[in-house]
């Protein structure tokens, strides 16, 4: 399909510089409810941090690259007051496991699948941004009958910024730009941190954590961006794509513009698309009530939303 291979060459901003924008900063919300708990889902090396709260609805929050369930603070509080809302640690991130390889989005789609499993989820909606929106994607073309709708806010599904400037053909210096990253990242850590006892109640010694300290997450870091598809969203996985969808973008998103936006929800059918004003490409941090009430809305319109068989 044209627009897909017109997806694929659009990388038009030099320079690694730009993985900024797939990063965080801490959440400009204030917590909206007393500490949550963390919990650990999974076994054997495979660990998740986690956290859950409300009733209602199931929704299931994935961050994007360099992130952590910290991210979802402002929307989880608000969603969780109409919905059972669950925020993860993807594996390599937060305080999750961070294994050597295993980072394929099939992979990490895998993952959120066994924790559904471990919190006795049958089916949820699904809520991705940037690369957890491409996690949430291959959650749905997996396991279908598990996801009942699906929202994702400037997803990396069609772009992988990461790369550009990179030398396409130069494995070499996609290394050396993977590395950069890495470091980056972990060094952004010591200032974002992995914990906030404001709005996640967490054992010493799971709060004594340091992801900037872990030479594992700088490793993970790197796997991540070797083996994870950027460009998850092909012909094929878009005709697979059949349930309802919501599709939010930042307005002034520099990391994956707003006009690829409106291409992919064009490619999907059955999605909405929706521009959060005064945004850039992380709306749920910098709008987080409007990005909450805009999936509230999705929720509520949802058919049997309330059926039995979630949990």
């Amino acid at each position: 399909m044209v627009f897909f291979g017109r997806l694929r060459r659009a990388v038009l901003v030099a320079g690694a510089v730009t993985v900024a924008g797939l990063a965080t900063s801490s959440p400009v919300s204030e917590p909206l409810a007393p500490p949550h708990r963390a919990i650990t889902v999974g076994s054997g090396s495979l660990r998740l941090r986690a956290v859950r709260a409300g009733a209602g609805p199931v929704v299931v929050l994935l961050h994007g690259f360099g992130e952590s369930l910290l991210a979802w603070e402002g929307v989880f509080d608000r969603l969780s007051r109409e919905a059972d809302v669950v925020a993860l640690d993807l594996p390599g991130f937060g305080s999750s496991s961070k294994p050597r390889t295993g980072y394929s989005t099939d992979s990490l789609a895998s993952a959120v699948l066994r924790a559904m499993d471990t919190l006795d989820i049958r089916r949820a909606v699904l809520v991705g941004h940037s690369m957890g929106g491409a996690v949430a994607a291959a959650v749905t073309v997996a396991a279908p009958d598990r996801v009942r709708g699906l929202a994702m806010i400037d997803p990396a599904v069609v772009s992988a910024p990461w790369l550009r400037g990179a030398g396409a053909t130069s494995e070499r210096n996609r290394d050396l730009v993977r590395r950069g990253i890495a470091g980056y990242e972990a060094f952004r850590m010591r200032f974002a941190g992995a914990h906030d006892p404001a709005w996640l109640a967490e054992s010493d010694s799971a709060m004594a954590y340091n992801p900037a300290t872990d030479a594992d997450y700088v490793t993970a870091l790197q796997a991540v961006l070797r083996e994870f598809d950027f460009f998850y969203i092909s012909p094929d996985r878009a005709r697979r794509l059949q349930l309802p969808i919501i599709i939010l973008w930042g307005e002034y998103d520099l990391t994956v513009s707003v006009e690829l936006g409106r291409a992919l929800a064009n490619a999907l059918p059955t999605s909405e698309f929706h521009v959060v004003a005064r945004s850039w490409h992380r709306p749920h941090v910098e709008r987080p009530a409007e990005v909450a009430a805009l999936i509230a809305g999705f929720l509520r319109r949802l058919p049997d939303l309330q059926s039995p068989g979630d949990h």
